[in-house]
C-alpha cells in the first residue's frame, strides 16, 4: 500500500493526538543529554522531579569560578558562556553553550571549587541537577542512581580522553617551538 493510498480512520484521527503521550520541556531537555538519554520516560519523568528550573537574564550568572561545585546545568533555552577569570585582565570566554548542552557535571561527584565561571549571554532557560537531588535517587531508585552514575562516568572518560588528546598536541607542539628556538 502507498502513502497515496491510506486508509482513513476518522474516529482514531480525532483521538491519536490525545493519545500520544505528552513530554515537558525538561523531560525533552533531559532525554537529549547523553547522562540521561538511555532512561526510560518513566525514569526520565522521576528525575525531572528532582530537578529545578530557573529563567537567567543575559550577564547574570549561573556560578562563579571558585564557588563549591554543587551541580550540573542543562541549557533549554538560551544560551551560556563558560569564562575563565584572569586577574588583571578581562575574563576570557571559553566556549559558548546552547540549547541542550550541558555542563559543570563533575560537581556531581565532587565539591571542589568551580575552575570557570558560567554566565547566561542571553535570556536562558536552566535546568539545575544538584548533588543532594542525585544522592536522593540514589537512595530511593537505586538502580536509576546506578544507571545515571555510569553515563556520567562515560561522558566524562568521553571529555578526559578528549583533553588528553588536546595535552598531547599541545605538547607537540611547544616541543615543535622549542626546537625551533634552540636552532636559532
Amino acid at each position: 500500500m502507498k502513502d497515496t493510498d491510506k486508509v482513513s480512520y476518522p474516529l482514531y484521527d480525532s483521538f491519536k493526538d490525545k493519545l500520544k503521550p505528552k513530554r515537558s520541556q525538561a523531560q525533552i531537555a533531559l532525554s537529549q543529554v547523553d547522562i540521561f538519554s538511555k532512561l526510560s520516560w518513566q525514569e526520565i519523568k522521576i528525575v525531572e522531579n528532582a530537578v529545578h528550573i530557573r529563567n537567567y537574564a543575559p550577564g547574570e550568572p549561573i556560578f562563579k569560578q571558585g564557588d563549591p561545585g554543587s551541580g550540573m546545568y542543562i541549557i533549554i533555552e538560551g544560551c551560556v558562556g563558560i569564562f575563565l577569570d584572569i586577574p588583571h585582565q578581562a575574563p576570557k570566554q571559553l566556549s559558548k553553550l546552547g540549547a541542550s548542552d550541558f555542563f559543570g557535571e563533575i560537581a556531581l561527584l565532587d565539591a571542589s571549587p568551580r575552575t570557570a565561571a558560567a554566565t547566561a549571554i542571553e535570556n536562558s532557560t536552566i535546568i539545575g541537577f544538584y548533588r543532594p537531588d542525585l544522592m536522593d535517587i540514589l537512595k530511593t531508585k537505586p538502580a536509576l542512581g546506578a544507571k545515571i552514575l555510569i553515563a556520567l562516568s562515560e561522558v566524562l572518560a568521553v571529555r578526559l580522553r578528549g583533553t588528553n588528546v588536546e595535552l598531547v598536541k599541545l605538547e607537540r607542539k611547544l616541543e615543535s617551538l622549542m626546537t625551533a628556538e634552540d636552532h636559532e
